[in-house]
């Protein structure tokens, strides 16, 4: 006899409610004491919602590079040691994931979140007993951070209720072996995100062991706040000037202050801003770094990575101390190192994006002038450079939505961060949706639609860019008093349904001074690189369109710009057209310019044609036919050049040393201030080294601020024959700037190369705004320099 039982669903799998329940996002989490309250609050992840063009650009990601990664790039497989294999097991799948779950929740897309899943169940499973996360194999500190922030962004969105206890239970972890195992490389030098997670788990528990970790953490960690300052770092600090430590430690400071609540602290962020470009900086809105940060010639660039954690470093910085100007910077990299280092259907990037690129191609490594060069740093491929990048610029642009708008501290909203989108939140305990249309950066104004739930009284903050000065807001038509440009301005009012603000960002042309007087045309956050037509072809065929492919340039792009630099609109025409899906399509894109110009034929490839050769000297001379070229967005181009000489003008000081090669681990400017050596051994004293080029001709100049009379200069060279591969050079000449020539100083005495004791060579005194050493190292050897001197 059979009996009929009442049939009942089976319960289904945590992971699988996780992706179809929808999540209400609740007000965001401000500090708790003794922390530092803020003047913003990030926004759960899933609140904001990218719109127009953003969201295209976050739909190519996912068609692209970021929703193939496991199938173009081997090591993202299910061998992978985070998710459960016995593969990869250290900084590549926690990079991936980051990225993957910031797209998947941003974008609310159900295929990348159950792909997404597979790892967050994975790690959530394998969590061994003591707490500790991810693969037996390594025990690293580093890859951890990166997966905690992860799963706190994860949590956010899911409200997954096995990830607080988790991370608590890594974070105690942490706590009782952080002690005798210290922090070591990477970790010591980057952490700052796991401080950052701590205070995100502190706000949520109040666990008062979670600051017992942050202090531990911090006097583990790099001395980030004084090389900050001074860009000079301590013997036990593990490789401080690395270009993406730098930008991934730019959010140390700031959670320094966090805890600390004491000025200094605060101002340190600031002062690497103003430090790190004067040093380092490239006119396309950062620092070089190759892979060591690496001055300001046009022959070096900036490394994905740093693009992602600066951005990222900038977000977490502007939370924390509401400077607007942080969101100026934050855009300029958004809007153009971001999509101009990858390709416009997001399937392949650079691992160097460089001011001026006339040629993509392969190379032989140590062909380039980069301290780290891999030999495909410039080849457009789904995995350039060496692997770190291809795991990690997949947070850029949702982490950018992620945090274009924040919760203010006294119960309003803020809008950050520009561009087309639409966040849902709760502000005193009311839903409000605010929509953001515009077509920004490619116009100039923004249309916001504000939708409380029910009347409610609240500040909308809204950020004035420091370059619009001719701002202008409306409220329901009506312009409001106060519009200042480099602050916040606050609109505080009861908000009803349906009530526009409009606000107008006018911008004007102008011009950054860069390498040897070069100058780059900005228009508010859009700098403009020159439209080159580009020959592609394949280099190493993956299919799906992800092959590895050399760019060649098919139209001349060596050109001096005939334009005044203290007022480009004089000579250049803006053009506008239809706002397009896609506006970094050079053949589309809704914004260029026209320049007068001349060509340079002497300016060309160098390095076995892979690489343009410094940008000439302005004002430079030409006697070319004038020609009109077109300017496109710095987004739109692979091939570019952005940093042009001039025809017309003054010669623009350029003050410090510049060199051919450097090794990334020297102090370069110690050598105009280092004690006397007592040999050329120096022992304990900062140095310049051309290592590791060998046997080559190399050459160091020294610019100053206005012409000075010299009439010798003394050299004392580095040589730790013994020990090293660094001896005095073959030989060595001294030339003088004179107008726009080199010439070789006269009644010159012998260039001395002589061990243990300063060289010195007199002769007839010159006025001149800079001179050269050329120095030929030794056959097989490199070398350097400890100190250098002038009368």
């Amino acid at each position: 006899m059979m009996i009929s039982r009442p049939v009942f669903p089976l319960p289904l799998p945590l992971s699988v409610l996780m992706l179809a329940t929808a999540v209400v996002h609740a007000e965001a989490v401000p500090n708790r004491e003794p922390l530092q309250a803020t003047p913003f609050t990030a926004l759960e992840l899933g609140s904001i919602r990218a719109r127009g063009w953003l969201e295209n650009q976050l739909k190519l990601q996912a068609d692209g590079l970021t929703g193939h990664a496991e199938e173009v790039i081997p090591e993202l497989g299910p061998e992978n040691g985070w998710r459960g294999g016995e593969g990869e097991a250290w900084e590549k799948g926690p990079y991936y994931l980051r990225g993957l779950v910031s797209l998947a929740y941003v974008k609310d897309d159900p295929r990348l979140k159950k792909q997404a899943q597979v790892w967050i169940d994975s790690l959530l499973k394998t969590q061994r007993e003591d707490g500790q996360l991810g693969p037996k194999s390594n025990n690293d500190w580093w890859p951890r951070m990166v997966i905690t922030w992860t799963l706190r962004d994860y949590h956010e969105a899911t409200k997954d209720d096995r990830v607080i206890p988790a991370l608590m239970k890594y974070a105690r972890y942490l706590h009782a072996n952080l002690p005798q195992q210290p922090l070591q490389e990477w970790a010591k030098a980057r952490a700052g995100d796991q401080i950052d997670t701590l205070y995100w788990l502190y706000n949520r528990t109040g666990e008062k062991f979670l600051l017992e970790t942050v202090d531990e953490l911090r006097k583990q960690a790099n001395r980030w706040n004084p090389f900050f300052q001074t860009l000079r770092g301590s013997p036990e600090d593990f490789r401080i000037e690395h270009g993406v430590n730098v930008s991934q430690a730019m959010k140390y400071p700031v959670v320094n202050y966090v805890r600390t609540g004491e000025a200094k602290d605060r101002a340190v962020f600031g002062e690497a801003w103003e430090v790190l470009p004067k040093k380092h900086g490239l006119p396309i809105g950062m620092w070089s770094g190759t892979e060591p940060l690496a001055g300001r010639s046009t022959t070096q660039g900036i490394e994905m990575c740093s693009i992602v954690e600066q951005m990222l470093s900038n977000e977490v910085a502007l939370e924390a101390l509401g400077d607007p100007v942080i969101g100026d910077r934050l855009e300029k990299i958004a809007f153009n190192l971001l999509p101009g280092g990858t390709t416009k259907d997001f399937k392949q990037f650079q691992y160097y994006t460089l001011p001026n690129v006339p040629v993509a191609r392969k190379n032989v490594p140590r062909t380039l002038p980069f301290a780290d060069d891999h030999g495909d740093d410039l080849l457009v491929s789904p995995h350039s450079g060496f692997h770190c990048c291809c795991y990690n610029l997949h947070m850029g642009w949702p982490k950018y939505v992620q945090h274009a708008w924040m919760a203010t501290g006294d119960g309003g909203l803020a809008a950050v961060a520009y561009g087309p989108t639409e966040v849902s939140t709760t502000v005193k305990k009311t839903p409000v949706t605010i929509q953001e249309e515009t077509d920004y950066p490619f116009s100039d104004v923004i249309r916001f639609t504000v939708n409380p739930a029910k009347p409610l009284a609240f500040p909308l903050k809204l950020r004035i860019p420091e370059w619009a000065s001719k701002a202008r807001v409306a409220v329901n038509g009506e312009m409001i008093a106060g519009v200042k440009s480099g602050a916040f301005l606050t609109v505080d009012r009861t908000w009803k349904a349906g009530d526009k603000v409009t606000m107008e960002l006018p911008a004007e042309l102008k011009t950054e001074n860069g390498y040897r007087g070069s100058a780059a045309i900005w228009r508010g956050p859009l700098v403009f690189s020159l439209k080159i037509a580009e020959t592609v072809k394949t280099f190493t065929k993956i299919g799906g369109g992800f092959d590895e492919i050399e760019m060649t340039p098919s139209t001349p792009w060596n050109y001096a710009l005939d334009l005044e630099r203290e007022n480009p609109a004089a000579q250049v025409k803006l053009q506008r057209a239809k706002m397009p899906e896609n506006p970094w399509l050079p053949e589309s894109t809704p914004i260029t310019l026209t320049v007068p110009a001349k060509r340079l034929p002497q300016w060309g490839l160098v390095r076995d044609e892979r690489m343009a050769d410094e940008v000439p000297e302005s004002p430079a001379a030409s006697d070319q036919p004038l020609e009109q070229v077109t300017l496109v967005p710095f987004g739109a181009q692979t091939l570019r050049i952005t940093a042009f000489p001039l025809l017309r003008g003054k010669e623009i000081p350029d003050p410090g040393l510049s060199f051919s090669h450097h090794h990334g681990g020297d102090a370069t400017d110690a050598i105009l201030t280092n004690a006397a050596p007592s040999s050329s051994r120096g022992e304990d004293i900062p140095r310049m080294t051309f290592w590791d080029h060998t046997g080559s001709a190399e050459w160091l100049q020294w610019s100053f601020e206005k012409a000075e009379e010299i009439s010798s200069v003394s050299v004392y060279w580095f040589d730790d024959s013994g020990s090293g591969r660094c001896r005095v050079p073959a030989s060595w000449s001294l030339s003088y700037k004179d107008g726009g020539e080199w010439k070789p100083v006269k009644g010159a005495g012998a260039f001395g190369v002589e061990k243990d004791a300063p060289n010195r060579v007199s002769f007839e005194p010159v006025t001149t705004t800079a001179i050269r050493l050329d120095i030929q190292l030794q056959e097989g050897f490199s070398g350097g320099l400890l100190e250098l001197r002038r009368n």
